[in-house]
């Protein structure tokens, strides 16, 4: 028997995203009609995305530096890094969470993957993000942020997080269609969220035994990543990478299987 030609072995990735790729155009589409829709008419248009983080940031600094003074050395620089983070899961989460039910009439008119309505819905969020983080970019060496080798790794994190969120989002996008009041309990654990991830505070301040339930957050484990990266000036510890990667598998792996399970019958649930 002769042996296969290894260039006519199909790439299993390649072959998986295959499929998706050909409705790139579509995706695109999405996202730009909701950036039209958010936005018409507004005089500062795009800019607005900003207006949310930057207001925060201004109120937390305030209250933090003024009336409940943080130790935290450069703690605006590390208050910036954790809301802006923070932000882009909430918002990202929030408004993927209804993404199915949101493109209800597209989905029931013509056939396509569904799993591209949550996905264009984040990456809307994500480009609305791209625009405040830009301006960390230009505000960090002000706010005391170190450059060093270890910022290279940053997209690399980032592209965890983003997979990480992927996963959640495909998830909930999924039970929202069958229980709608999904929605507002996924807005209240938000709420509750900030306050439960190492963001205003550093982690290193609470008691041992609330430390250890803080940790038990998977958003922990990425605000240690970040922090690491842009705030302290060093790599992330290990255990933190490896722990932020065992979340990303699992919120991903969960996602994909719930959705091909769910995905045939959805036009008869929407």
């Amino acid at each position: 028997m002769q042996p296969r030609d290894k260039q006519n072995v199909p790439n299993p990735i390649t072959a998986t995203l295959r499929p998706y790729w050909q409705y790139r155009d579509l995706v695109r589409n999405l996202v730009i009609k909701d950036l039209k829709v958010r936005y018409q008419g507004a005089i500062l248009g795009f800019f607005w995305s900003l207006g949310n983080p930057l207001a925060l940031i201004l109120l937390y600094d305030f209250v933090f530096t003024h009336v409940f003074r943080s130790d935290l050395p450069n703690y605006i620089l590390y208050l910036v890094v954790g809301v802006l983070h923070y932000n882009l899961f909430s918002q990202a989460v929030g408004q993927g969470c209804d993404s199915l039910i949101g493109g209800s009439g597209l989905i029931q008119k013509i056939y396509f993957p569904r799993i591209l309505v949550p996905t264009s819905s984040l990456l809307f969020t994500f480009v609305l993000w791209i625009v405040a983080i830009l301006i960390l970019v230009i505000l960090y060496p002000i706010l005391g942020g170190i450059y060093h080798w270890g910022l290279l790794l940053y997209p690399l994190a980032l592209a965890l997080y983003v997979a990480f969120i992927w996963g959640i989002v495909l998830v909930l996008s999924v039970l929202q269609v069958e229980f709608r009041d999904l929605k507002h309990m996924v807005d209240i654990a938000l709420m509750f969220g900030f306050w439960l991830t190492p963001i205003t505070y550093g982690i290193n301040v609470l008691k041992p035994r609330i430390r250890e339930l803080i940790s038990l957050n998977p958003l922990t484990q990425f605000m240690d990543l970040f922090h690491a990266l842009l705030y302290s000036g060093t790599l992330p510890a290990l255990n933190h990478v490896l722990i932020a990667c065992a979340w990303t598998i699992a919120t991903v792996s969960l996602g994909m299987m719930l959705f091909r399970r769910k995905a045939r019958h959805l036009v008869e649930d929407l």
